[in-house]
Order: C-alpha cells, then sequence, then structure tokens
C-alpha cells in the first residue's frame, strides 16, 4: 500500500527501512524520501515505526515545527 503519495513510497519500502534500522521519522525521510513532501503520511509512518519497535521514541519534534525535516 502507498503511504506517501508524493514521493510513492509504500508501507514495504517503509518497513523494510525500520528493520534496517531507520527507526525515527528523521530516519525514515533520509533513507526513503517518505513524509518529505506534504506531510499527510507522517502520522501513518509513525504507526508503522511502532508495529516495528513500538519501545523508541519516533516523534522527534512536533509536525510542521521545521525540527523534524
Amino acid at each position: 500500500m502507498i503511504v506517501c503519495l508524493c514521493k510513492g513510497v509504500s508501507s514495504r519500502t517503509i518497513l523494510d527501512e525500520a528493520r534496517r534500522g531507520a527507526c525515527t521519522l528523521r530516519q525514515i525521510r533520509q533513507s526513503c524520501q517518505a513524509g518529505t513532501g506534504c506531510g499527510a503520511c507522517v502520522q501513518q509512518i509513525r504507526q508503522l515505526l511502532d508495529t516495528v519497535s513500538p519501545r523508541h521514541e519516533h516523534h522527534e519534534a512536533p509536525v510542521g515545527s521545521g525540527e523534524d525535516r
């Protein structure tokens, strides 16, 4: 399923990146560009990250603060 429409990134890609060690939103953005467009998918990306490693903190900064990009 496509999660990030802006960049065409699927949930499988996000989960694969998370399993390789990209366990924060910032790392996902760097590794596959998901969440770097309009930001509408950020919450769904965080939910996917929680399924891989629910103990990690994925929320570096509030959405729209500019710090999490």
